[in-house]
């Protein structure tokens, strides 16, 4: 069975892999990377004065588009528009850097990207599709779409170590080949850290991303079941395990469903609470209901006919006696009825 396809604004997140092997790109090319001088004039405004990063973001946000864009580069494709999960790529990437700059004021992000687009209008403006999906994005939706962006990098970093396949910022200096520039220290520490570093991150980032999905985020629960899917036939059902991932205790996802074992509650306490409301209804219904002397009447018959059983033998020979009588008065008729059909 396939994985299912995550689709929304959740969808890009299952290419994070690729995404954030662009993004390790541009960390690699720092120095092509500064060649970018269409943010030179990022800060010629006041705007932007109190954000010291400005320049910089300016410049690897235009990377990243250009990358997204060598596709729609040739001739064949050259009005192409960027995709949905591209557009919505950038836009998660450029709130994520901005964030803490945005507090109450929503347009921050859209003016950011607007005075981007300025500085290099004659590609920007080939891509309105873009410019419709840049736009503020609400706190809590963020951290859904962080934890399920890392859950889905982190998945495609176990099964590469498991393939025995380099680590991607590996990969990306040995493609490039950069000259002589010294590694940072957070990179090194990423390629010291093992299988089991990463399968445990990825449980644990699960479970929190599951406890999220108690407050009524449907769409993030489906994408979170989604990654799972996903997770067990990619990563899970691996034969190859070069780096041992599989002896790790964290290696399977947790079966966690707080919001299943919620609903389940739920219904348990509906059940266990019927017996209880049965016996606050009946006594009400008894008293102040039309019901309430029908049972009693009822209930005296039947109590008065164990107290006196006599008395209702009494009247049953009575009955019989009458019934006796009604058959000897008619008896004529039924005897010539009878006799009539003896002849």
């Amino acid at each position: 069975m396939p994985p299912k396809k995550v689709t929304g604004k959740y969808g890009f997140c299952i290419n994070a892999p690729y995404y954030q092997m662009l993004v390790q790109l541009f960390i690699k090319r720092k120095k092509k990377l500064h060649q970018v001088n269409k943010c030179d004039n990022f800060l010629s405004g006041t705007t932007f004065l109190n954000n010291p990063s400005a320049k910089q973001i300016c410049e690897e946000f235009t990377f990243l588009h250009d990358s997204l864009c060598k596709k729609c580069r040739d001739e064949k494709h050259e009005d192409e528009p960027l995709t949905e999960d591209d557009c919505n790529f950038l836009n998660y990437w450029l709130n994520d850097k901005l964030r803490e700059y945005v507090r109450d004021n929503s347009n921050y992000v859209k003016q950011f990207y607007k005075k981007i687009k300025e500085l290099d209008a004659t590609v920007f403006s080939k891509h309105e599709e873009l410019e419709n999906r840049i736009n503020f994005i609400d706190p809590d939706i963020f951290e859904n779409m962080k934890y399920l962006y890392d859950l889905y990098d982190n998945s495609r970093t176990i099964l590469n170590m498991m393939r025995g396949q380099d680590y991607p910022d590996e990969e990306i200096t040995n493609e490039e080949n950069v000259e002589g520039e010294q590694e940072s220290e957070e990179n090194k520490n990423e390629k010291q850290k093992s299988c089991s570093d990463y399968t445990e991150d990825c449980s644990k980032k699960y479970k929190k991303a599951m406890d999220k999905c108690l407050n009524d985020n449907d769409d993030f629960y489906k994408a979170l079941k989604d990654f799972k899917i996903s997770y067990n036939i990619a990563v899970e059902q691996e034969t190859q395990d070069l780096r041992n991932c599989k002896s790790s205790q964290y290696f399977h996802l947790p079966n966690y469903d707080p919001v299943l074992e919620k609903q389940r509650n739920i219904m348990a306490g509906k059940i266990l609470s019927a017996p209880l409301i049965l016996s606050f209804v009946i006594p009400l219904l008894y008293k102040y209901t039309p019901f309430g002397p029908f049972f009693r009447a009822k209930a005296k018959i039947i109590k008065n006919r164990w107290i006196n059983p006599d008395k209702d033998e009494n009247e049953l020979l009575l009955l019989s006696t009458d019934n006796e009588d009604n058959i000897s008065e008619n008896g004529e008729y039924n005897i010539g009825y009878f006799s009539g059909t003896n002849l």
